[in-house]
């Protein structure tokens, strides 16, 4: 008997060079030597190498830019121009703006609750006794109590919220009204009875509160929605060279503030040439993109990518210029880094590019009249504006949760009428609620006493939430049309009407009296509107709240089944 050994085996394959006389060296191996020189010249004049005139390649840019900070941010087109806050951003001015006479956002029931409550707890923060404490609270819930239903249920604005009057119950005589407290407060009213020392620590508590609801709910400027083109409406404003230049955002739906949402106003005529700072030296580095094709001749393409198995008809001429670009330019292009800062507008001064052979090159803007890339559109003309470059202060890890406001604006042909759909609106606990779960409060239709007989209809129901637009000419004489808000008028059994159902959201504007829409902004495809909470963080890294509107498509048409003046026959017949 014996073991059998295993013995392992490692072989390692080494190049092998013949001597020379240094001892040898893997330069000859490596160098890869072809015999016939001529070969090598007869791909170069294959590739057109030789026809070549621009073989160079840039290895050091010289740059040299204008910034002009951005000075004043105008809500609308009509609006008041205010000084651009450092490090707010952008969306935070375009979309939390208040109307017109607004010196607070509109608070919900909970939200008014909450600041209230939090002015309570201020108070216990400036060392006052515990009796006065007691009699500052009933004073200030005196002063500002939350709202009641008030005597008449009808006008009851939560008789359709059940969970907005469950919360009222709970909160009435235990906070006050945060909105209508701050109101009093910055009036200078304080409770009677204070001495000296307490009317002091209550100003103290009454100052640091204010300061936190301004900050927190005074809106920034004035509104920037357009409420008859259903988008917002803003600008912003610099002055390159001296000359005041305006940014117009014509048509901006909500989201992200991208520079393509602009246009730009210079005010007719050129700007002045760009003053240019410090030059720079940066150093270029070449484009590259995922599937480019391959620079050297003998290196293989990606796997992944096939161009000969790019089909192109004749119709295909944007597919045919992008394999052009691919295959002839792709390896022409450069990119040039430079840093620059945001909540300025830029543009390039010189430009100076060196190549591998030396030689220095001035590049010169490339102006055409009638196309252009990266370039904002004059807003008078329509053409490429100037060379600007807008870095505008945009929000920056935004963050936007489910809507609580949704209404739907679509057409309603049989009925030759438009409707806006209220789909979801926000409750008085800050929850979005759906309008449709609410309880019909329209008495039933009463029966004919002759069972065979046809029961008189003056027109048929229509849901409360479905908001009338009423087609009405857009100027006295005029063939074009607008729509307006209307109301459908609702009866009881006996012929008495009942008190009308309004818009409850905040996009129908019931405190409005008299909304108009613009018929073309309302298409046959509908369109849909809807408040979203939004959470960003600006540039100082503070954190913005504020509830923002997106437009965006609808579902297309709608029916409501509206007719007047119909003989129903009875049920089971």
């Amino acid at each position: 008997m014996f073991d059998v050994m295993s013995f392992g085996q490692f072989h390692r394959v080494e190049p092998v060079v013949r001597p020379s006389g240094t001892g040898g060296r893997l330069d000859d191996a490596l160098a890869a030597r072809v015999a016939d020189p001529l070969f090598l010249l007869a791909r170069q004049w294959q590739v057109a190498e030789f026809a070549g005139e621009d073989g160079g390649s840039p290895v050091w840019c010289t740059l040299s830019t204008e910034s002009t900070p951005l000075g004043s941010f105008r809500p609308s087109a009509d609006g008041t121009a205010v000084p651009l806050p450092k490090g707010v951003p952008l969306e935070f001015l375009a979309e939390a703006g208040a109307a017109p006479g607004e010196g607070a956002r509109q608070l919900t029931l909970r939200a008014a609750a909450r600041a209230g409550g939090r002015f309570l707890a201020t108070l216990r923060t400036v060392n006052l006794p515990d009796g006065v404490l007691d009699d500052i609270d009933e004073a200030v819930l005196a002063k500002a109590p939350l709202p009641g239903p008030g005597s008449d249920p009808e006008q009851d604005p939560l008789r359709r919220d059940p969970a907005g009057r469950a919360l009222r119950e709970v909160l009435a005589g235990r906070a006050p009204d945060g909105a209508a407290l701050a109101g009093h407060l910055a009036d200078g009213w304080r409770p009677p009875g204070l001495t000296g020392p307490q009317r002091t620590a209550f100003d103290k508590a009454a100052d640091l509160w204010l300061a936190w609801f301004r900050e927190q709910y005074q809106p920034p400027v004035t509104s920037s929605w357009a409420r008859e083109r259903l988008e917002h409406r803003f600008a912003v404003t610099a002055a390159p060279g001296g000359r005041t230049v305006t940014l117009t955002a014509p048509e901006y739906t909500g989201g992200a503030a991208d520079t393509y949402h602009f246009e730009l106003d210079t005010g007719g005529g050129a700007l002045p040439a760009p003053a240019g700072g410090t030059p720079v030296g940066v150093l270029p580095t070449r484009v590259t993109y995922p599937g480019m094709p391959a620079e050297r001749w003998w290196e293989f393409e990606d796997a992944t990518v096939n161009l000969p198995r790019i089909d192109a008809g004749v119709t295909d001429l944007a597919r045919l210029l992008v394999v052009e670009f691919a295959n002839v330019y792709g390896n022409d292009h450069w990119i040039v880094p430079v840093e620059l800062a945001t909540s300025a507008l830029h543009r390039i001064a010189s430009l100076t590019v060196v190549d591998t052979f030396e030689e220095t090159t001035v590049i010169e803007p490339a102006d055409d009249d009638h196309w252009s890339v990266f370039r904002l559109t004059d807003a008078a003309t329509g053409a490429p504006a100037p060379p600007l470059l807008p870095l505008l202060p945009t929000a920056s890890a935004r963050l936007e949760g489910a809507p609580v406001e949704e209404v739907l604006f679509a057409r309603d042909e049989m009925a030759n009428l438009g409707f806006a759909i209220e789909r979801i609106v926000q409750s008085a606990t800050g929850r979005p609620r759906v309008r449709a779960d609410e309880p019909p409060d329209d008495e039933p239709q009463v029966p004919p006493a002759d069972p065979a007989a046809l029961a008189y209809r003056l027109l048929t129901p229509v849901p409360p939430h479905w908001i009338p637009l009423v087609p009405v000419p857009l100027k006295e004489d005029s063939a074009a049309i607008c729509l307006r808000r209307g109301q459908i008028p609702r009866f009881r059994a006996d012929g008495t009407r009942l008190p009308q159902v309004k818009a409850a959201g905040r996009v129908l504007e019931p405190e409005v009296k008299r909304v108009f829409f613009r018929d073309e902004e309302v298409p046959r495809s509908g369109v849909t509107v809807s408040r979203v909470p939004v959470v960003a963080r600006g540039e100082d890294g503070r954190i913005y709240q504020w509830v923002g509107r997106r437009v965006r498509a609808g579902r297309g048409e709608a029916s409501s089944a509206l007719a007047f003046d119909g003989a129903v026959p009875p049920k089971g017949s």
